[in-house]
């Protein structure tokens, strides 16, 4: 998942995988690498939180991804 936010200062970004780690600055989580983009598997599905911060505070928002 990319995680993108926008603000005065640029805020810095952190999705995390609920019971899983973390993710810095918009990467990804998932699979491995194939051409362009991610390979996912139903492992990957579940709840994801991101979180974007600056002096000014915290958003937070949550996402259920699910693989068929």
């Amino acid at each position: 998942l990319e995680c993108r936010a926008d603000g005065d200062p640029a805020p810095s970004t952190r999705c995390d995988r609920e019971g899983g780690g973390a993710r810095d600055g918009g990467g990804h989580h998932g699979g491995a690498r194939e051409g362009g983009g991610r390979v996912v598997t139903r492992a990957d599905g579940g709840r994801y939180v991101c979180r974007a911060t600056n002096r000014h505070g915290v958003a937070v928002r949550s996402v259920l991804v699910t693989v068929e």
